[in-house]
Parts: C-alpha cells; sequence; structure tokens
C-alpha cells in the first residue's frame, strides 16, 4: 500500500525531525535523509489490512495540525529546527492526542530506522543467537513434519460435515483440537491468518514480520484513559506465535478463588494433571543460565542482592538458542507454539485446519447449534471469495477475549447474563528502562528470561524483557535525553546511541477487569478500558520496584517514562516517584493478556459459560480460550488457557462419544 504525496512529506518531516542531521554524541547512527523510511514503511503496509491504513493516514493527519495552533503552520511546513522544537515543547506534551499520535509514528519510525543495515551496525545488532547454532542441537523444526494446512484455492466454497468445528487455532483452538482428534472424533479448526514457515521468516525484516504475524499490524489499541496498546497475533497457532513463550502456571490462590466462586474442578490438585500435560506437550522448562542474556543477568542480580523471590522463567521451549525475536516468530522453530506442537497432534489424527477461513456466523436450527458459516478468503488480498458451511455436532470457539465475545454480540447470541464482552482484563503493564556502564546488548539471550515475583501478593509482576531493536519497549518507551529535539540535539539518534548499554523489563499488573468489547461492523472490535485509580497505583509502585532493582545493579539512570520524572539516580528520586501523584492519562502503557469476557460460573446469571466451557443459553455452542477466564491470572495466562482448554475438551469428548 502506498502512502499520497501529503502523508510522505508528513512523514519525511518528522524523520528528518527525530533523526537529524548533526555532530553530536550520536553521530555515527545515519539521520534520516540517508535511509528511506518512507519506503520501508510501505513494504511494510503492503501486508497491513485497508483499516490499519486509514488508522495511521488519521494519525498523520492529525499530527500535521497539532502545530497550528501554537506555530501556526502545519507540522511539515516548519523548518527541521522548529519541529524538533515542537517535538520536544510542553505544548505538545500537554495535549494528550496529540503526545499519544507522535508517539504512535515515532514507534513506527524507529521500528522503520532499526532495521535500516547503518543503524544494525552502529549497534552492533547482527541478529545472531546468543548461542552459535553448532553448539546446540538440531532445532527440533526440521527434524518433524510440517504442518499442512488448507485454503482456496485448493478448498472451495461449499458444505462440510464433521463432529466438531473450531474457530481459532490458538492457545485454546490448538490444544482442544488435539484432545477431541486423539478421542476419535472428526475435527475442522478454521483460522484467519495465515500459517508462515521458518523459510518464509527467515526472508523477512522485523517490521515485516510484525506486521503480517499480527492483527491490525499490531496498531490494535483500547479507547479510554490512557490508550493502551493491545497486540493479537492473527496467523495459525494464535498469539502463541508472537507472544514470549513464558509459561507461568495459574497460581494456587488465584485457582482457590475461582473455586470459591463456584466454578467446578479447578482447585490446585485437580488442575495439576491438566498442567502436567500441557507443560510436557509444549516442553515447558527454566530458561537456562547461559541463555538469559545481561539483561536477564541484570535482574537475577538486583533481585538476590534484594533478597526478593523470582528465578528464571519457564518457557515452551526446545533447542532454544537465544534469538531475542520470539515476539516477531522464532526464527528456528526453537518455541513450540501451536503450529508446532499441538496442531501437528490433531492432524495426526485426522483433524483438518484450515487457513484464511473466517467464521461468519453459528448455524441455528431450532435454537440449536448446528456448525459456522464462514467465509473463505483470497490469501493474497484478504478478500471474501466464497463461503462455506460447516456443521457439526459441536461448534467451539476460540478466537479470543476480543474476537470471540464480538463474534457472538453481533449475532445477539449469549447474553443473556449480561456478562457477553465485559469484565475485561488486560494485565496493563509498563516498560522500565536503565543505562549501565557497560555495554549490555540486552537484545542478546533469550527475550524474556527472568522474572520478580516478590510484589505478587499485590497484583505487580517483574519480568526482564528485552524485544528486538525498535519492537515494542525498545520502541515506545525508550528514554529521552534533554536536549534531545533542541536544534543542536540528536532527536532520536541519541536514544538509539544509548541502546547498547540498556536493560529493560516490563510490568504486569494484575487488574480489576475494567474493560469492554463491542462489535464493529461485520468483523471489527472495539475495546473500551479505563484504568482504575487503584491499577494506576499498582503501575507507579511496579515502575518505583523496576527503579530500585536497576540502582541496585548499578545503573547510571533509569527511565521511568513519567511526566515531571524524566530520569532517576538515587533512591532519593524513587521516594519522589512514589510521593508523585499521577493520573492514568500519564501513563504510557501497553497490554498483552485479555481475558474475562465470557467467564465460566456456576450461575447463569451471573457468567457466559458454565464449567466446562458450555454457553448458558446456547445449546451445542462452547467457548474455550482466554475468554472464559473468571478474573486475573495474576502472571501471563498462557499455560491457564491450555490447561483450561485441555480439561474442558475432554468433557466435551466424553459427551460426544
Amino acid at each position: 500500500m502506498k502512502f499520497t504525496s501529503l502523508e510522505k512529506r508528513i512523514l519525511n518531516a518528522l524523520a528528518e525531525a527525530l533523526f537529524p542531521t548533526e555532530v553530536g554524541a550520536a553521530r555515527k547512527f545515519p539521520s534520516a535523509d540517508e535511509i528511506d523510511l518512507v519506503g520501508i514503511l510501505e513494504g511494510w503496509f503492503g501486508f497491513s489490512t485497508h483499516s490499519a491504513r486509514l488508522i495511521a493516514g488519521a494519525m498523520l493527519a492529525g499530527f500535521d495540525l497539532s502545530s497550528l495552533i501554537s506555530r501556526a503552520r502545519l507540522f511539515h511546513h516548519l523548518s527541521v529546527s522548529e519541529r524538533m522544537s515542537w517535538i520536544g515543547s510542553d505544548q505538545l506534551a500537554g495535549s494528550k492526542l496529540a503526545k499519544e499520535t507522535l508517539s504512535g509514528l515515532q514507534t513506527l519510525l524507529r521500528m522503520a530506522y532499526a532495521t535500516a543495515p547503518q543503524v544494525k551496525g552502529a549497534l552492533g545488532y547482527d541478529e545472531t543467537p546468543l548461542l552459535p547454532l553448532e553448539r546446540a542441537p538440531v532445532p527440533v523444526l526440521s527434524r518433524g513434519v510440517a504442518l499442512r494446512v488448507r485454503h482456496f484455492p485448493e478448498i472451495s466454497p461449499g458444505t462440510w460435515e464433521t463432529d466438531v468445528v473450531i474457530v481459532g487455532s490458538g492457545a485454546g483452538g490448538s490444544v482442544v483440537a488435539a484432545t477431541l482428534a486423539n478421542a476419535g472424533l472428526s475435527v475442522v479448526v478454521i483460522e484467519e491468518g495465515a500459517l508462515h514457515d521458518i523459510e518464509e521468516l527467515s526472508s523477512m525484516d522485523a517490521g515485516s514480520r510484525l506486521f503480517s504475524l499480527y492483527k491490525e499490524s499490531g496498531l490494535t489499541f483500547t479507547y479510554g484513559a490512557p490508550p493502551i496498546s493491545l497486540p493479537l497475533g492473527q496467523a495459525v497457532g494464535g498469539t502463541t506465535v508472537v507472544n514470549s513463550g513464558t509459561c507461568f502456571r495459574t497460581p494456587d490462590r488465584v485457582l482457590d478463588q475461582w473455586s470459591r466462586m463456584g466454578v467446578i474442578d479447578v482447585s490446585p490438585e485437580q488442575m495439576s494433571k491438566w498442567f502436567d500435560e500441557v507443560e510436557k506437550t509444549i516442553g515447558v522448562m527454566e530458561v537456562p543460565d547461559h541463555l538469559l542474556g545481561r539483561n536477564g543477568e541484570i535482574l537475577r542480580d538486583a533481585a538476590q542482592a534484594l533478597g526478593w523471590s523470582g528465578g528464571p522463567i519457564r518457557r515452551n521451549i526446545r533447542s532454544c538458542h537465544g534469538y531475542g525475536m520470539c515476539v516477531l516468530g522464532c526464527p528456528i522453530g526453537a518455541k513450540q507454539a501451536m503450529h508446532l506442537s499441538y496442531l501437528p497432534k490433531a492432524q495426526e489424527n485426522g483433524a483438518e485446519i484450515l487457513a484464511f477461513t473466517r467464521a461468519r456466523r453459528v448455524l441455528l436450527e431450532h435454537g440449536h447449534v448446528q456448525g459456522i458459516e464462514a467465509e473463505l478468503l483470497d490469501p493474497v488480498g484478504k478478500r471474501k471469495v466464497g463461503k462455506m458451511m460447516i456443521h457439526a455436532k459441536a461448534t467451539v470457539l476460540a478466537a479470543g477475549a476480543i474476537s470471540t465475545p464480538a463474534f457472538l454480540l453481533r449475532q445477539q447470541l449469549g447474553g443473556s447474563s449480561g456478562q457477553l464482552g465485559r469484565n475485561l482484563v488486560i494485565h496493563p503493564g509498563a516498560g522500565t528502562s536503565a543505562v549501565f556502564d557497560e555495554e549490555l546488548k540486552g537484545w542478546r539471550g533469550t527475550l524474556q528470561s527472568y522474572y520478580v515475583d516478590e510484589h505478587l501478593d499485590k497484583g505487580i509482576l517483574l519480568e526482564a524483557t528485552f524485544p528486538p531493536p525498535g519492537i515494542g519497549y525498545s520502541a515506545g518507551s525508550l528514554p529521552l535525553e534533554a536536549g534531545s529535539y533542541e536544534a543542536d540535539g540528536g532527536g532520536d539518534k541519541d536514544v538509539f546511541a544509548l541502546y547498547p548499554r540498556m536493560a529493560s523489563l516490563g510490568s504486569i499488573i494484575s487488574d480489576g477487569g475494567n474493560g469492554r468489547v463491542y462489535p464493529i461492523g461485520l468483523h471489527g472490535e472495539l475495546v473500551r478500558y479505563k484504568l482504575s485509580k487503584n491499577d494506576a497505583a499498582k503501575v507507579i509502585e511496579g515502575i518505583a520496584l523496576a527503579s530500585e532493582l536497576y540502582l541496585t545493579a548499578g545503573a547510571k539512570v533509569v527511565y521511568p517514562m513519567l511526566p515531571g520524572l524524566q530520569r532517576l539516580t538515587s533512591k532519593k528520586d524513587i521516594e519522589r516517584l512514589r510521593s508523585t501523584t499521577f493520573s492514568p492519562g500519564d501513563l504510557h502503557l501497553s497490554a498483552y493478556h485479555p481475558m474475562g469476557t465470557a467467564r465460566m460460573g456456576s450461575d447463569e446469571r451471573t457468567s457466559v459459560v458454565d464449567s466446562w466451557g458450555s454457553v448458558w443459553d446456547v445449546p451445542g455452542l462452547w467457548i474455550m480460550d482466554a475468554s472464559i477466564i473468571p478474573s486475573s491470572t495474576m502472571v501471563n495466562p498462557q499455560i491457564t488457557i491450555m490447561a483450561l482448554a485441555a480439561r474442558c475438551a475432554s468433557r466435551l469428548a466424553d459427551l460426544l462419544m
């Protein structure tokens, strides 16, 4: 997709301000006029949807207008020094809309900048793993049989018959498919996204992979105060293809809470066998010391010095080499995402996996669900080319905590309790970065490597997380030194100059379920989420704890990403952080764990499904994904989703056999 001539001018104008020509400390980094950043972005948007392209266009137009009030001219009409001044001005910082728009555009341009060979060379980032390939076993993917999926034009519009149809191929749907197929039932899995193999991923740069593997090219976010980035995977294997691979079991205190809420058979003892089964299948193990990387070692050493509880993160890996690219699809197939683990097991037992196939509606007959009407999509243009009627004895929705409730709300099904689409938990969190005297190259090693759960009872979990340069925390949450956007500053080049000496971690906040999902149009969703004052306080405390850890580790400066507190260098600064009042709108947040929008329970007046995923008021329909989780898991929910899916699917198999 091409940008208009005006959009190109705006992008180039912003790029010149972010990466100016200068001779300061960051002189070894190229300026914007040495890199075709617009061309890079145009290539990436070729993988995006029409709606993502519209979002980008609206952001560009809005930001161009932002300078009119105080500068009396459109942004792209300002001189480079005036543009830099506007970016760093108090007036822009005082406009939440302008500030958030700049943050989004800046993230895109930082991503593009980071992929340029000149920038990689200046950083010392060569995309090699921490552990040389010759020193570890052959990746498991090359020893196995590749997953086979079918899509248009190999399959044509028509009618299919099966025992069970499953919508979605992520952590829930894939486990359900494997469980039911192993029981001898015929299974069809439909997935709107594509299957991405290693050869394809290895030929793409970071941005192309992000735009291809994520829903709406990763440009999904919540509406509210503040807007929160909420990236979701869209591929065969779902979000497991692009998550960090972190595998915490649901804490016992959470399972006990669900039991008290009336959910059947979810005590720690009863769930243990399901956790065991899932972890064995996907190869869950602790990150070994030699793959922690310096980013993980920094957090480990600080936690041990303070006597805080923590440890190496357990992850679904086999033959991991520490590429640190988990969120862009593992380049060697070491992370055991669903397309490498559960879906092949399902296929071995006869399950059909259909890609580029989008659920349109459930088929109803006398109030009983009889299957799914689906749309076949052209793999190239993603246009509808026909429809399929998939008749089934049982229909399982596993499209995730955003798409599943929107799908049902659009058809006015499953809403008798009034809880469908409500109670959304997302685990909002902040990235905190620190700069050390030594060169760390924090991107080398496991992306998410070490955790600190000392304050989990307060709803705060800290995880060492260093994404590839230009992605995630490393794009939207990088620090800005004072003076970066003054006439003699280096802009974002000053940030990149700090990069090799940076460490970063992310906080996970156990929130109260303040979000709600609405259907938009035929296929879209809108997520409203208002961060509560209590949860905002947890975010601030998470940043304070992260800062304490980094200063203990010897950080030169910590960047909390908070207004009025640009940098922290002492414990007194941390005390000032804790004593300062921030509003939710002051926080720069992202979230990766949506759940709870079709929660399970024992009372059909307060829950959407029963304890086994059966929708109370829609016979023949089950939900088995993150939607049914009754409340915050307090930790990354992948294993919780999978264990609940295995448990519910086992009961469904018994009913159908």
